[in-house]
C-alpha cells in the first residue's frame, strides 16, 4: 500500500468495496513515514442496510480504548461515511501532530 496521506487507514477500501463485510471492518493506522499510529474499526452498523447508522473508531497504538470516534448517518452513502472518516483522519493528524512536534 502506497502511503500517499499523511494519516492511512489500511484495509478501509477493501471494507468499503466488500460490501462493508463485517470481517473487514477493521485495520491499522498509519503515518506517510510508516509509522502505525493505531487502529482503526467500523461498530454499530448492518451491512445489509444501505441506511444503517455506524461509527468509526480510533485506538490509539498501546492503548486498549477508543480515542477517538466520528458517527455516520448513512452507510452506503459517501457523503455521510466520507465527512465522517474525514473528520476522524483530521482528529488523529491533530493529535499525532501535536504529540510528534518533528513532523508537523
Amino acid at each position: 500500500m502506497e502511503l500517499i496521506y499523511p494519516i492511512n487507514f489500511v484495509g478501509h477500501d477493501e471494507w468499503m468495496y466488500s460490501g462493508y463485510d463485517p470481517r473487514l471492518s477493521q485495520g491499522e493506522v498509519i503515518s506517510r513515514d510508516g509509522e502505525i499510529i493505531g487502529a482503526w474499526r467500523v461498530v454499530g452498523y448492518d451491512p445489509d442496510d444501505e441506511y444503517s447508522t455506524g461509527q468509526f473508531e480510533f485506538m490509539a497504538i498501546g492503548e486498549d480504548t477508543v480515542k477517538f470516534t466520528e458517527g455516520f448517518s448513512m452507510l452506503d452513502v459517501r457523503m455521510s461515511r466520507g465527512f465522517a472518516l474525514s473528520t476522524l483522519t483530521r482528529t488523529i493528524r491533530e493529535w499525532y501532530e501535536a504529540n510528534n512536534t518533528e513532523i508537523s
